[in-house]
């Protein structure tokens, strides 16, 4: 109950908009007592809401950034909440082995061993970033899933772009990228078994304060964050609008086609010459194939499409 009340105090007074509503109303909005909303309010602000409350005047949510699992709103599956983790990844497959249902959420502050695609390292310094996994079981082949990874970075994407306003764009397959920097990795993983996939976790974690100095030399070359471009980093709103558009994703996963022009239109990869790091072959990239896959003209003339591996955008930040 007092969860359940904490979360109906914050929602109520985020609609507020700023404005004080007194403890009297919003006791009898959220048909509690008020010593009960005097409580909500005092956890709120122990959880880092910037809560105000002043005599005859009420309360008032000045800002802050929550890290908690009130912060998501209203969401359907249980939500994990830890300070520490070696990888959110990790903790929401150790959750899918135990039984944990579809749906489930992985919120932390830090990640000691953080990871991205093709056993990189992901930095996840305590309270720079944002870092989710949401665990899915879903009906299906490995094949359904090629799309999804391509399909979380498009919804991803926009629901930064409509909480900070900052242009994201695509770099292929997974990262998100800001001002040709890095902002936003993704990390899919599936587990098989013999009845087809027995679950997948997407990871996605968000750089929202860190400056150069908070990055290591070689990532600080390459990597930014929001509010080093000078964009808000809201975490309660973009996780909670993450948590929306990776759901929203994996509703449609026997319908990839609806993100595709989406995906065209956010790829900075697109018309570029790009370089394939593992053979050092220099390519132009064409388009998007209807798996997410990129067609590349070779420099013989001949097309071909890649499934995975990496590529790197000459002009963005050098060859990396």
């Amino acid at each position: 109950m007092a969860s359940a009340t904490k979360q109906a105090l914050l929602a109520a007074l985020s609609a507020a908009q700023g404005e004080c509503i007194s403890g009297q109303q919003l006791a009898q909005q959220l048909g509690v007592s008020r010593a009960a909303v005097h409580k909500a309010a005092a956890a709120l602000a122990a959880q880092g809401y910037a809560l105000e409350a002043a005599p005859r005047r009420g309360y008032r949510l000045a800002g802050g950034d929550p890290f908690c699992a009130e912060a998501v709103g209203e969401y359907d599956a249980p939500i994990y909440l830890y300070d520490k983790l070696e990888s959110s990844n990790r903790t929401a497959k150790t959750l899918a082995l135990e039984g944990t249902p579809h749906g489930t959420m992985v919120l932390t502050s830090q990640q000691t061993a953080g990871r991205g695609r093709m056993g990189r390292s992901f930095e996840s310094p305590e309270g720079l970033g944002l870092y989710l996994s949401v665990l899915w079981r879903p009906e299906g082949t490995p094949e359904d899933l090629l799309p999804l990874t391509p399909m979380a970075a498009v919804s991803a994407a926009g629901a930064i772009r409509r909480v900070t306003g900052a242009p994201v764009r695509i770099k292929w397959p997974n990262d998100l990228m800001l001002e040709g920097r890095k902002l936003a990795g993704i990390l899919t993983e599936a587990s098989l078994s013999g009845r087809g996939v027995d679950h997948v976790v997407i990871g996605i974690g968000v750089n929202l304060r860190q400056r150069s100095d908070d990055f290591s030399p070689e990532v600080a070359r390459i990597a930014t964050s929001l509010e080093a471009q000078g964009y808000p980093a809201d975490r309660a709103a973009l996780e909670t609008a993450l948590a929306e558009a990776l759901c929203q994703a994996f509703g449609h996963l026997h319908t990839p086609a609806v993100y595709a022009a989406d995906y065209r239109r956010l790829c900075l990869n697109l018309g570029q010459t790009l370089r394939i790091p593992d053979t050092g072959e220099t390519v132009t990239a064409l388009d998007i194939d209807r798996q997410y896959g990129l067609v590349v003209r070779r420099r013989d003339g001949t097309v071909d499409t890649l499934r995975c591996g990496e590529v790197s955008v000459r002009g963005l930040y050098g060859y990396v």
